[in-house]
């Protein structure tokens, strides 16, 4: 084998990793994130949604579910008094209306993704929770009873 040839091959294959390595980071941004949920609850992502904007979240609140828009509120007292800002809009599609009806007015656990509408926005609520994963029934606790003598 020529020394030239040899040297010319490995300078191509030491720019062709460096080139790999390099291009890395920038294709690891590009890929597709996890899907793993931040777990969180309602008081942090009502103080600062933006902080949570196009990520996935896990969260627990009071479903409202109406025909002018579906929504989840930190409390059933938050909706009865209509603090707005303490909710955020859900896009439910007609299926999960329809399966998640039951729940309706009702603690649960709802998985989405949060749009945050940012801290200047005069928006009525927080955000929106979009392509919602998971709607799930959530008892709220309930401290035992004392007991009488």
């Amino acid at each position: 084998m020529n020394m030239r040839f040899a040297t010319k091959c490995g300078a191509i294959s030491l720019s062709v990793v460096l080139l790999v390595f390099a291009a890395g980071p920038r294709l690891s941004k590009s890929a597709p994130r996890s899907s793993k949920p931040i777990v969180i609850g309602m008081i942090p992502l009502l103080a600062a949604p933006q902080k949570y904007d196009g990520k996935v979240i896990q969260t627990w609140g009071f479903l409202n579910l109406r025909y002018e828009g579906d929504s989840l509120w930190l409390h059933r007292e938050d909706l009865q008094a209509s603090l707005l800002k303490d909710s955020f809009a859900l896009q439910l599609t007609q299926k999960q209306r329809e399966q998640f009806k039951g729940l309706n007015h009702t603690y649960v656990m709802v998985q989405g993704t949060l749009h945050s509408k940012g801290p200047d926005d005069d928006s009525l609520d927080s955000g929106t929770i979009a392509q919602v994963t998971l709607v799930h029934g959530w008892t709220p606790f309930v401290p035992f009873e004392t007991k009488k003598k």
